[in-house]
């Protein structure tokens, strides 16, 4: 019957109308009851504390599920442990208080080894998951946004920019003659190259464009909420910060430029990979206007 009585109990930290706490208070609840209720039936019966011992700590073995640090586990394990204590002392010879308390007081510190074991593990996960979006979502060298990130962002862009009828413009940048850096200086000052560029224009923008690395040598912005007098004003200073960035190599100081084709969305573009081919298209004119200038999608 008193099992009965604390599993009632225990089952209001699972039951949101009743129990208002945190999840971690819940489960904290429950585990008191739980606990509870068999050391006080184990105490009802003949030297129940002395021969059942053995099945109560059993249920310190869940506090490292429950628990997620050192003083949270204080807090679950304190009042249950408090409870054997006194029900031990009241009913247990010597031997038995002691023998029962180092049982118990071991299964404690077992179960706090456990928990910080599950901590550490769940942390390295965490890590590792972090890592791996990271990984999934970045350009290896230059650390900023990839291609499938970028294409993501442009789509929800591009809906919402459709949706509330506000101004959208995309932004296709390419370093001029990088080719020639690779073949002149190496790859390696070439990567340096790359990572200073990315550097330099997203030091340019604000925070809410959004900026990564579209492949190569070539970038992409989207500049949500701009204008296509702002747009031509933002990827000017862009060209202009490029053209002044040095790069030193070990035998000389290589210097880039950059050309830059810009679409506003337009409502004939079905698609944000229709108004993405026509910022191409405005980058290819660039090119083909002598490089290092920028050119505006018609």
């Amino acid at each position: 019957m008193t099992r009965v009585l604390f599993a009632g109990l225990a089952a209001i930290g699972f039951w949101s109308v009743v129990s208002s706490g945190t999840a971690h208070f819940r489960a904290t609840w429950s585990h008191w009851m739980l606990s509870s209720g068999v050391i006080l039936a184990t105490a009802q019966l003949d030297g129940g504390l002395v021969e059942g011992v053995g099945g109560i700590v059993l249920g310190l073995f869940l506090v490292p599920f429950i628990a997620n640090g050192a003083s949270h586990f204080a807090i679950t394990v304190t009042p249950p442990a408090l409870l054997f204590i006194l029900c031990s002392v009241a009913q247990c010879t010597l031997p038995e208080l002691a023998r029962g308390l180092l049982l118990y007081g071991s299964a404690v510190v077992v179960a706090f080894m456990q928990m910080r074991i599950a901590i550490a593990i769940r942390f390295h996960a965490l890590t590792i998951e972090r890592k791996l979006i990271r990984d999934a979502t970045h350009d290896t060298l230059t650390g900023i946004h990839n291609r499938g990130w970028l294409a993501q962002q442009a789509a929800l862009a591009f809906s919402a920019a459709r949706r509330y009828r506000t101004e959208l413009v995309f932004v296709m940048l390419d370093i001029d003659f990088f080719k020639r850096v690779n073949d002149t200086h190496g790859h390696q000052v070439g990567d340096e190259v790359l990572k200073a560029v990315a550097r330099t224009i997203q030091g340019t923008l604000r925070e809410s464009d959004h900026f990564g690395r579209f492949g190569g040598e070539e970038f992409f912005c989207i500049l949500p909420h701009t204008s296509k007098e702002t747009a031509m004003q933002c990827a000017e200073r862009i060209r202009q910060a490029v053209a002044a960035l040095e790069v030193q190599s070990a035998d000389a100081v290589v210097t880039v430029t950059i050309s830059i084709g810009l679409a506003a969305m337009m409502d004939a573009d079905g698609s944000w990979e229709d108004q993405l081919k026509r910022s191409d298209e405005a980058l290819y004119l660039a090119k083909q206007s002598g490089r290092n200038c920028v050119r505006l999608s018609d």
